[in-house]
């Protein structure tokens, strides 16, 4: 029993500087932990119009409050990866995916990230969050997922 007091304080005390649960939404984007790397995945706040890399005014505001954690995280890495739909070929949709994970990066910097933590990479319509068939418009796959990890990972 008197080993057990001790861990247990000590899941108490580790608990309360945890920063992140598995999983949790904020509204504007959901936030998963795999590991150390912490996974911002926005919702209908920073989906792309089909055929758009543009941000709508709310989408700027979510990535700022991103920003705002990414910034307690000094030394860590920031991925961004943009994703389409299924409409149109792989050989356009990857430039299409690049700029909207560009802009996402673009709007990070504006936000005080530093562009030297920040890799952009463009995956076009694979990895899809909602699976459909080819060229169907799916919004919820047009999308753009920030990761933050250790600079060790």
């Amino acid at each position: 029993m008197k080993k057990l007091i001790p861990v247990a304080a000590l899941a108490v005390l580790l608990a309360g500087c945890t920063t992140y649960d598995d999983a949790s939404h904020s509204g504007m984007w959901t936030m998963t932990r795999h590991g150390q790397e912490v996974d911002y995945e926005f919702l209908d706040e920073v989906l792309f119009a089909y055929d758009s890399a543009d941000l709508s005014p709310r989408a700027y505001d979510g990535i700022a409050h991103v920003a705002e954690d990414i910034r307690k995280h000094r030394h860590w890495l920031v991925a961004v990866d943009g994703y389409t739909d299924t409409v149109g070929s792989q050989d356009y949709n990857l430039p299409l995916s690049q700029a909207r994970a560009q802009t996402v990066a673009d709007a990070l910097v504006h936000n005080g990230i530093d562009k030297h933590r920040i890799s952009v990479a463009g995956f076009g319509k694979t990895h899809l969050a909602v699976p459909t068939g080819d060229n169907v418009r799916e919004k919820r796959n047009r999308r753009v997922v920030i990761r933050l990890f250790p600079p060790d990972k």
